[in-house]
């Protein structure tokens, strides 16, 4: 089978000018890549338009889904940004009263230190 295929291409690359010299394995290798195509048939054109409109609508679904999830990743990574800022903001609070309390201390501590000394 093999090499009748490796035959047909050989065949196929070499034009001869005489139809009439043409062996049977050329015309078999001629008849097979001269068959009617598929799409000639009508119940076999509205099989294949359907299964592609199925397709389509299916391939649609799953993008439409694909992108609910996305946007609803989306969404969500912008809520968690929002806490983490919210979160980072009252950190920073935190640490500037932090600081200024560490600040009244420390002056205290200083004014009672050379109370005491006196």
């Amino acid at each position: 089978m093999a090499s009748t295929t490796a035959k047909c291409e050989s065949k196929g690359l070499k034009r001869k000018k005489d139809k009439e010299n043409v062996d049977p394995e050329t015309l078999q290798c001629l008849s097979s890549t001269d068959r009617p195509s598929i799409l000639s048939d009508s119940p076999q054109v509205e099989d294949i338009d359907t299964m592609m409109k199925d397709l389509s609508n299916e391939v649609n679904l799953l993008f439409s889904n694909y992108a609910k999830t996305l946007s609803e990743r989306s969404a969500l990574d912008s809520l968690h940004v929002q806490k983490f800022d919210e979160i980072l903001t009252e950190a920073r609070s935190l640490e500037s009263q932090i600081r200024q309390k560490k600040e009244d201390l420390r002056s205290y501590l200083t004014m009672i230190a050379k109370t005491l000394q006196r």
